[in-house]
């Protein structure tokens, strides 16, 4: 008699454990440096006007990396300084680390506090008066402040029942992570 009650207790206990750790566990949205990388893409090449339209600034080629350990992701891109006739002043690459936001607004995610942390550059003796190293990170800043880096899709958040705020967003592990609060995943 006790046999068969032992069973079904353990059975229900079996069929339980996969409720209740999901229960326990908050749903999360991962994404790597690819995938945020193709989104990135989608808004390059970035152009801002120099010296009152008698040059440009040309940002492209971004490229995303999410180092480990860490808790920033690293952007490489390409720039290129021209003259409004189209004469190449300067033109390099520069490595931005950055932190992350996500903006419930746009449904995105930002970078924050983002730091220019290499510029290559071939100038050619040429280049900005004053160097381009400001101008950069200006245009960087402006474009952290106003675009997205990712944009989550409906399908994206689909997957998350709730609702994900500024504080869902962690960096870890290699990936960008949004989490929803164990409460909201119920």
């Amino acid at each position: 008699m006790m046999k068969p009650l032992l069973t079904r207790l353990a059975l229900c206990a079996f069929l339980a454990a996969p409720v209740l750790a999901l229960a326990a566990t908050p749903a999360v949205l991962r994404f790597d440096a690819g995938q945020l990388q193709s989104a990135a893409r989608a808004g390059f090449p970035l152009e801002e006007s120099l010296l009152e339209g008698f040059a440009s600034l040309t940002l492209s080629d971004p490229g995303i990396s999410i180092p480990q350990p860490g808790e920033r992701v690293h952007l490489q891109m390409n720039y290129d300084i021209a003259l409004a006739t189209g004469e190449r002043l300067e033109y390099g690459n520069v490595v931005v680390s950055s932190g992350l936001r996500y903006d419930p607004g746009t449904r995105g995610l930002h970078l924050v506090d983002p730091h220019l942390e290499h510029l290559g550059s071939a100038a050619g003796g040429r280049g900005l008066p004053g160097g381009s190293r400001d101008v950069l990170q200006d245009l960087i800043r402006e474009y952290a402040r106003t675009r997205p880096l990712y944009r989550l899709s409906a399908e994206d958040l689909a997957q998350v029942p709730g609702t994900l705020t500024a504080d869902s967003l962690r960096i870890r592990d290699g990936h960008v992570e949004l989490q929803l609060p164990v409460d909201a995943a119920r």
